[in-house]
């Protein structure tokens, strides 16, 4: 029994901690030109909203390039080179910054998969763009080849994209996406799903409450689900509870005496905030053992929750139905969450 507690309690507290962090640019589609030995990868805020961003880029490359090529020297040029371009945030505006560093040293860069080399990349021109809505990440082995990606049509590739059913499903999903692309076609796609990371949390928690002219302390255990969106966070949560209400009163002898009621009950809550979690939700419970003398017969509960400036701590005003159903009763309680 020991050993089960302490698997669970631990099991609780790395459910409760550990957290996805939030992936803004959930859509990643990987181009490779072997008879360029160039790649370029896109990471989208979401495809079916800027997939535009993948035709205009061989325009949008050629127009980078001629301000790149105007601002390093001659031997610069064959020299491996890493380029960051970083576009305002204004969409109004069309300004960026371009720097450019040659790498020191030289290196090549070697992706091993199950014990299998499965890329290689010798030293070249590496180009990131950062965009709003995207981060474009080119690989070419010289500025030569850079250039011929200039030349590319990848409308095929948008309409190749448009046609997969991955693609329709972006409500929760993200894409993982690789294509090959030879002589102006796709020669072989493995496109993929991205899952939104949902989670469960075990909660321990205690409160202070009241109702009527009792001030009583509460223990609880909470079992949720969290659902996330594509962008990995958690923007709804159902939950089960049981809570357990200390009630105390005086024995006919006068002596002080424990009076527990519990409850088991469900609830619904939204995440209203996008910086970090707000929850707010409503719920609905029975009671399920009894021994006060607030409550008699058959009863119920429905209740309100809401975060007040931390995940961990709610308000939770109660609306009680007593005596089968027949009395209301209001309380409210405030709760902690470890």
């Amino acid at each position: 029994m020991k050993l089960f507690t302490s698997i669970a309690l631990l099991l609780c507290l790395f459910v409760c901690t550990s957290n996805a962090q939030p992936k803004q640019l959930p859509d990643s589609i990987r181009l490779e030109f072997p008879e360029y030995q160039s790649l370029i990868t896109f990471e989208l805020r979401k495809y079916t909203e800027n997939k535009t961003i993948i035709k205009d880029f061989p325009a949008q490359l050629a127009g980078l390039l001629s301000h790149i090529k105007s601002s390093i020297t001659e031997p610069d040029m064959h020299k491996p080179q890493h380029i960051e371009v970083i576009f305002n945030n204004d969409d109004d505006a069309e300004k960026y910054i371009i720097s450019l560093h040659e790498i020191i040293p030289a290196h090549t860069k070697v992706t091993v998969d199950r014990n299998v080399i499965t890329e290689l990349l010798p030293p070249g021109w590496e180009l990131t763009i950062k965009m709003k809505e995207a981060e474009i990440h080119v690989y070419a082995p010289t500025v030569e080849r850079l250039e011929e990606l200039t030349r590319l049509n990848l409308e095929h590739v948008v309409a190749h994209l448009d046609n997969h059913p991955e693609t329709h499903r972006q409500k929760r999903f993200g894409i993982i996406s690789r294509i090959v692309v030879k002589e102006g076609s796709v020669l072989t796609d493995k496109t993929t799903h991205r899952l939104p990371y949902d989670m469960l949390g075990l909660h321990a928690g205690a409160g202070v409450g009241v109702l009527q002219d009792k001030i009583y302390p509460e223990f609880n255990f909470t079992t949720s689900f969290y659902f996330a969106n594509r962008y990995r966070k958690n923007f709804q949560r159902i939950s089960a509870h049981y809570e357990l209400k200390l009630f105390s009163g005086r024995s006919p002898e006068g002596e002080y005496q424990s009076r527990p009621a519990s409850f088991l009950s469900v609830s619904y809550a939204l995440n209203f905030r996008k910086d970090r979690p707000r929850w707010t939700g409503i719920g609905a419970g029975f009671m399920v053992n009894n021994k006060s003398d607030l409550f008699t017969g058959k009863t119920m509960k429905l209740f309100l929750e809401s975060d007040i400036g931390s995940s961990k701590l709610n308000i939770i005003p109660e609306l009680y139905l007593t005596d089968d159903y027949k009395t209301t009763v209001f309380g409210i309680k405030l709760n902690y969450k470890f």
